[in-house]
């Protein structure tokens, strides 16, 4: 499921793994944290298929990125900056920052960044956010133990995924 969801995000689905990794931290950190790494080696595929599209069909693609909630000219435009630092280090600020990684990968086919080292490169700088947010979720959880069983952590963490999205989309639009 993770790898599915981290594929799918990485093309055009536009909900982070992150729902699924936290929810799979509130009972089990292991299996959250092999979840994260099937997600990221998944974004990777899903990213090396955006670059391909994008460096074959650049303007089609752009058009069809353009219509994913949250994503925007001014997404193209933050992708822009944070590649001036280099790639891997760009990809990785871009992680912790909310731009979409399909940007990254739309960029980096456009403007003939090596598939390879693009595709190399992802699962690496996607998976310390992942990793970050399990190990969150575990804490929190660990954190409130058995005050709360298990079905009300799952809805309060849904709960905060809700209202997170709803702030995104009110600043990066629907």
């Amino acid at each position: 499921m993770a790898a599915l969801w981290g594929f799918a995000e990485a093309t055009l689905f536009f909900i982070v793994p992150d729902v699924l990794l936290t929810s799979l931290a509130l009972t089990s950190l292991k299996k959250a944290l092999w979840a994260a790494l099937a997600a990221a080696l998944a974004a990777a595929v899903g990213g090396a298929l955006i670059w391909s599209c994008a460096h074959y069909a650049p303007q089609v693609s752009r058009s069809v990125l353009l219509q994913v909630p949250g994503i925007s000219e001014n997404t193209f435009a933050a992708v822009r900056l944070y590649l001036e630092s280099g790639l891997f280090q760009g990809m990785l600020q871009g992680a912790f920052s909310g731009v979409p990684y399909k940007i990254f990968a739309a960029d980096a086919g456009m403007n003939g960044t090596s598939l390879w080292a693009f595709a190399l490169l992802s699962p690496i700088a996607r998976l310390p956010r992942f990793m970050v947010m399990v190990l969150i979720a575990w804490g929190l959880s660990r954190l409130v133990g058995e005050r709360l069983p298990n079905g009300a952590k799952l809805a309060a963490s849904l709960v905060l995924w809700i209202i997170f999205y709803i702030f995104y989309f009110k600043v990066f639009g629907w």
